[in-house]
C-alpha cells in the first residue's frame, strides 16, 4: 500500500509540471519581445529621418556658402551665415532627438510596466496551480 502512495505521490509531483503553463509564459514573454522590438524599430527609423533631413539641409547650407561672391567681404557675411545656420541647425536635430528619446523611453516604460504585471500575474497563477498540486500529492502520500 505504501509503494502504491509513493507511486501516486511521484505520477502527482510528474504532472505538477504542466507543459502548458511554461508555453503561456514564453508566449508572453514573446509578446513582450514582439512590442519593445517594434517600439526600437520605430525609433530607429525615426532617428533616421531626423538625420537624413538634418544632413540634407546642412549640405545644402554649404552649398548656399560656396557660392561665387562679388565682393570679398560678401565672403565673410556668407561664412557667419552658415555658421549661425550650422548652430541652429544642430540645436532642431538634438531637440528632436531628445524628443524622441523622451517618446520611447515612455513607451518603453509603459510597455515593462504591462507586460512585467501580466508575467507576474501569471507565474502567481503558476505557483498557486504548483501548490495546490503539490499539497494535493502530500496528502496523497500521506
Amino acid at each position: 500500500m505504501a509503494k502504491q502512495n509513493q507511486k501516486s505521490a511521484s505520477n502527482e509531483i510528474q504532472s505538477m509540471f504542466d507543459p502548458k503553463n511554461y508555453q503561456d509564459f514564453f508566449k508572453t514573454w514573446a509578446k513582450m519581445n514582439e512590442r519593445f522590438t517594434s517600439i526600437m524599430v520605430d525609433a530607429g527609423h525615426r532617428a533616421i529621418k531626423i538625420t537624413s533631413e538634418t544632413a540634407n539641409e546642412a549640405l545644402s547650407n554649404f552649398r548656399d556658402a560656396a557660392q561665387v561672391q562679388d565682393e570679398p567681404a560678401h565672403y565673410a557675411q556668407a561664412y557667419s551665415t552658415l555658421m549661425q545656420q550650422q548652430i541652429e541647425l544642430a540645436g532642431r536635430a538634438m531637440q528632436s532627438f531628445g524628443e524622441e528619446s523622451q517618446k520611447t523611453g515612455s513607451a518603453v516604460a509603459e510597455l515593462t510596466s504591462e507586460e512585467g504585471n501580466a508575467i507576474a500575474e501569471k507565474a502567481t497563477e503558476n505557483a498557486e496551480r504548483l501548490a495546490e498540486k503539490a499539497s494535493s500529492a502530500a496528502k496523497k502520500a500521506a
